[in-house]
């Protein structure tokens, strides 16, 4: 508070008389206080004050308010008199008015809706009775708060450099303070601008873009004594990436067998933004009874043999594709007694179980017809007999050849029974056939009885076993039963 005490004033005497009024030594004056600094924020209320506190038989008769332009000259906002009331000048009309009625030892006005323009410093001169005048100044800050705004840099995606995640500028009067809070690790770099009656600063946030960064939030804090409390504005990281692709289902390739039900491969990968997933197969298209199920692959039916291959699951997003393959081998599934027909492709197991016994039936037919063949000729001579002897030996040594010849022992069924059938027997009865063309005397009416007995014997045991079969398109299949005999297109019995 600062009090200035000035001379005694009296109201002016009539024209052509002239009185002067000198202050008593003794007088005492009142004290004018006012404070040296006020601040506002932009577009609110201020009260400017300026108070005396006067003696007994003191009185203020007017309160004169001034401001301090550009050029140093003081300019009127308002008169306050206690005869007169009020008036405010322009361009203050309307936005500034005395703060209480009364006494005018309260001279305080109030400034309302403040704007930058109303900054700078102002002075309060009092005239009273009988002390005189009075006069002190005061400064007016106007606070400008920040309206600050965060701009996100350049996409981000994994595997860049370093790169600028977001910047934050704030502007106010005065400069206002910019930080940042995240748990990412990163850098920021902070650059400054003044203005006429301003500041401004920008502040940007450096990072290397990583998978682990994605969806974790970068908070701009701006602080500034206009504003009641600190101001946040928060960005979440949006980091592009695809991570590896891979395959569960297939890891456990022993339970990959030939009739499994309900197989699936899943592909596995993930990425922002989400990834597709795409299913092919290497070198051929998808088997029938597959489906593409979004990441996963169903088998919607037994696995077959046809089912074996390499499978293709591409994970992409606008980021990156990348690829994994599954080889899935089908193996073949061992088949009991309760198990019904093994399908095409089974196992040696079942293949050598059918030659054993092949096999064991071969025997019993061959001693049967040598029996047969040496009752048949026994009249003939020696020579035809053992040309006739060494060609059934070779051809049974070339049918048991075939039989249990690795060749064969290693093919399939289906392969065997898929055969052409043109040109080959499928009776061992032709054999005995071709051998009696080649004789020069026709056999004896006992042995050729005995004979069409034999032949009718063996033309049954065919029938029968025929009965195990059904033929398609001209091939002869298995049907389903646990003890199949099927003839080959060699002239064999299995």
């Amino acid at each position: 508070s600062v009090a200035r005490k000035g001379s005694w004033c009296l109201p002016s005497p009539p024209r052509g008389l002239l009185l002067t009024v000198p202050l008593p030594s003794w007088s005492l004056a009142g004290v004018l206080e006012m404070e040296r600094s006020v601040t506002v924020v932009l577009g609110q209320d201020v009260v400017l004050p300026c108070r005396y506190r006067a003696q007994e038989g003191e009185k203020v008769v007017q309160v004169t308010w001034l401001k301090q332009g550009a050029d140093g000259q003081n300019v009127e906002v308002a008169v306050l008199n206690l005869e007169y009331g009020e008036h405010v000048q322009e361009p203050y009309a309307g936005r500034v008015l005395r703060r209480a009625p009364g006494p005018l030892e309260d001279g305080a006005i109030v400034l309302k809706n403040a704007v930058q323009a109303d900054e700078g410093a102002y002075e309060c001169r009092l005239i009273t009775f009988p002390s005189g005048n009075f006069q002190d100044s005061m400064t007016l800050s106007v606070l400008v708060p920040p309206l600050p705004s965060l701009n996100p840099g350049p996409r981000l995606e994994e595997g860049q450099g370093r790169t600028l995640a977001a910047s934050c500028t704030a502007e106010g009067n005065p400069m206002p303070t910019v930080t940042w809070e995240t748990q990412v690790h990163g850098t920021n770099s902070t650059r400054q601008s003044l203005h006429p009656r301003s500041a401004s600063v920008t502040s940007e946030f450096f990072l290397v873009p990583g998978r682990s960064m994605n969806g974790k939030t970068l908070t701009c804090v701006v602080s500034h004594p206009g504003l009641p409390h600190e101001k946040r504005i928060t960005h979440v990281l949006n980091v592009a990436y695809l991570s590896d692709a891979s395959v569960r289902g297939h890891e456990e390739e022993e339970d990959w067998q030939a009739g499994k039900e309900g197989v699936s491969l899943k592909c596995l990968g993930e990425g922002n933004p989400p990834p597709t997933y795409n299913w092919t197969r290497l070198n051929g298209p998808m088997p029938e009874g597959v489906k593409v199920k979004g990441a996963t692959l169903l088998f919607q039916r037994p696995l077959t043999p046809d089912d074996t291959g390499v499978y293709i699951c591409q994970v992409a997003n606008r980021f990156a594709a990348k690829e994994v393959r599954a080889s899935i081998s089908i193996k073949g599934r061992v088949w009991g007694r309760q198990g019904g027909s093994a399908p095409c492709g089974g196992v040696d197991k079942v293949i050598e179980g059918a030659w054993r016994i092949s096999e064991k039936y071969e025997e019993e037919l061959t001693l049967t017809r040598e029996n047969s063949i040496r009752r048949l000729y026994s009249s003939h001579s020696a020579s035809t007999r053992n040309q006739t002897e060494e060609t059934l030996h070779l051809r049974g040594d070339s049918r048991q050849g075939s039989l249990r010849g690795d060749s064969l022992r290693g093919t399939s069924i289906c392969s065997v029974m898929s055969e052409e059938a043109e040109g080959r027997s499928y009776s061992t009865l032709s054999t005995v056939r071709e051998i009696e063309t080649q004789t020069e005397q026709p056999p004896a009416p006992a042995l050729r009885e005995e004979e069409e007995e034999e032949e009718e014997r063996e033309e049954n045991t065919i029938k029968a076993a025929m009965t195990h079969f059904v033929q398609e398109n001209g091939t002869l299949r298995a049907k389903p039963t646990t003890n199949g005999i099927y003839i080959n297109g060699r002239g064999h019995l299995v």
